[in-house]
């Protein structure tokens, strides 16, 4: 009936019509495309979507300031931070963190959670810090003393971030310091061991091991 009623299409009128619809389809595409790009450009350039607040969670051992300027994301746009990337070169930096997790919140802010590991000490070596685990392995350099108790070198034993720094009775200094809440310094030689100093001034051996209670309140009698 189709044929009865009109001329049929030719071969090339079939073609055409094809193109012409691919054609419309293609430019539509373009339009939509362009249109993408311009909201995309106008999101990153505008003032109200870089980064103008980053809030830093969880942070005792560091400063949140040191988190912030290792997250470099103040003043970029928040619509292309790579969160897994800042959380990996925290991760990196900071050995004494355990957990990062970095949130974005429009228009222009950043939450950033961290979890610090555990039962750490300090390590100082000729004025230089370093974080390290009950084991004895260095996990990093520290920038500043923070609230962990030290044990300072006094022997210039090598340390390294990743190494171990070996001869030093690692559980036994952290026992002591949980014995000992008050006292934030230990002294330490191969010889001698762990060595602490009372507000008198005396010298106090503490030795390589032992029950780090009974040596408390051994201490605290001699005191009395």
């Amino acid at each position: 009936r189709l044929g009865q009623q009109g001329p049929a299409l030719s071969g090339r009128a079939v073609h055409d019509t094809v193109v012409d619809k691919r054609g419309k389809s293609w430019v539509g595409s373009l339009l939509l495309l362009g249109l993408a790009l311009f909201l995309l450009g106008s999101f990153v350039s505008d003032p109200r979507f870089r980064v103008s607040q980053v809030q830093i969670e969880g942070t005792s051992l560091v400063t949140p300031e040191e988190v912030v300027g290792l997250a470099a994301a103040m003043g970029e746009p928040i619509f292309l931070l790579n969160t897994r990337k800042i959380e990996a070169q925290i991760l990196e930096a900071l050995g004494c963190l355990g957990r990062v997790q970095v949130r974005t919140r429009l228009p222009g802010r950043v939450q950033i959670l961290v979890r610090e590991k555990e039962a750490l000490l300090l390590w100082e070596n000729q004025g230089a810090y370093w974080w390290v685990d009950p084991q004895g392995q260095v996990l990093g350099s520290a920038a500043s003393r923070g609230a962990l108790p030290a044990v300072h070198d006094r022997r210039t034993l090598e340390a390294a971030p990743g190494g171990y720094i070996v001869g030093v009775p690692w559980a036994f200094a952290a026992e002591m310091s949980r014995a000992l809440p008050e006292v934030r310094d230990f002294d330490f030689t191969l010889e001698d061991g762990l060595i602490l100093y009372t507000t008198e001034g005396w010298p106090v051996y503490l030795g390589m091991g032992g029950d780090a209670q009974q040596k408390a309140f051994l201490l605290q009698e001699l005191r009395e």
